[in-house]
């Protein structure tokens, strides 16, 4: 019997700061994203249970990365950002 199983991102919720931060890395002002991406161990490219979460901020223009907490994550996401339905 043949199984095929992986590990990879499946769900990704991204969000949009309402306020402007400066970015040190590429020098501009611009709203950050917040994205919360959640990994899947798949079977037959189904998702079977969760492996991990992983808590990102990041500028748009540079794609300059910081990882957060879920505290902090979440503190920036109820005090000053929205959902993005962009890309």
């Amino acid at each position: 019997m043949i199984f095929i199983a992986g590990a990879g991102p499946e769900k990704k919720e991204k969000f949009i700061t309402l306020k402007t931060r400066h970015c040190y890395h590429c020098n501009n002002d611009t709203f950050w994203m917040l994205e919360k991406t959640r990994y899947f161990v798949t079977l037959f490219f189904l998702p079977v249970f969760p492996l991990k979460i992983e808590y990102l901020f990041y500028c748009p223009v540079c794609g300059n990365t910081q990882k957060l907490k879920k505290e902090e994550f979440e503190r920036i996401l109820r005090l000053e950002a929205e959902p993005y339905h962009g890309e």
